[in-house]
């Protein structure tokens, strides 16, 4: 049996879910569709309207960082299950994006903060990891109970531990503004 790339793949198993529909389907149907592919690909990320967050969503979000939020995604995973991902500015005129689920439920917050802000042992990794690299700009990620910091440069970032033991690098697929 011939195996098939990933845009083949990706573009059988959307028709496969969209055969079993009509053209245009129900809201039901349609997040049934969602789901599927979502299931199937690993995720799904789109983004929506602020209005169509969820009230304690961005309740919970603005308490935890009394940010105004300007933009919204909806993240469907892969268990079929659904996130919200605000972006705003918080007091100080910093990037805030939190991740929440649709009752409230804060999964991480990550703040943009100065690099004066960072422990200075989390510092010294990210220097020995990528000692020519431009910094783009730094973060403090908090998720359930951990906190990271995130160093953004051209392409790539970096997750390291306040004590400096933990480093994750990613590389970037979408970038923001």
């Amino acid at each position: 049996m011939k195996r098939l790339n990933l845009w083949q793949g990706i573009l059988l198993s959307t028709a496969i879910v969209t055969s079993f529909y009509p053209i245009a389907p129900s809201s039901a149907s349609l997040q049934t569709n969602v789901k599927l592919i979502a299931q199937s690909l690993g995720g799904i990320v789109r983004e929506i309207p602020l209005s169509e967050i969820p009230s304690p969503a961005i309740t919970a979000a603005k308490t935890v960082t009394d940010a105004q939020f300007t933009k919204a995604r909806n993240e469907i995973q892969r268990d079929g299950s659904s996130r919200y991902i605000l972006r705003g500015k918080n007091q100080q005129g910093f990037v805030v994006e939190v991740q929440v689920s649709a009752i409230g439920t804060i999964t991480q917050v990550d703040e943009q903060i100065d690099p004066s802000g960072v422990p200075e042992l989390s510092l010294k990794v990210f220097k020995k990891w990528v000692p020519n690299s431009q910094l783009i700009s730094t973060w403090k990620s908090t998720r359930l109970g951990e906190t990271l910091y995130q160093f953004v440069i051209e392409d790539h970032w970096l997750e390291i531990s306040p004590q400096g033991d933990k480093v994750i690098i990613y590389r970037q697929k979408v970038k923001y503004q």
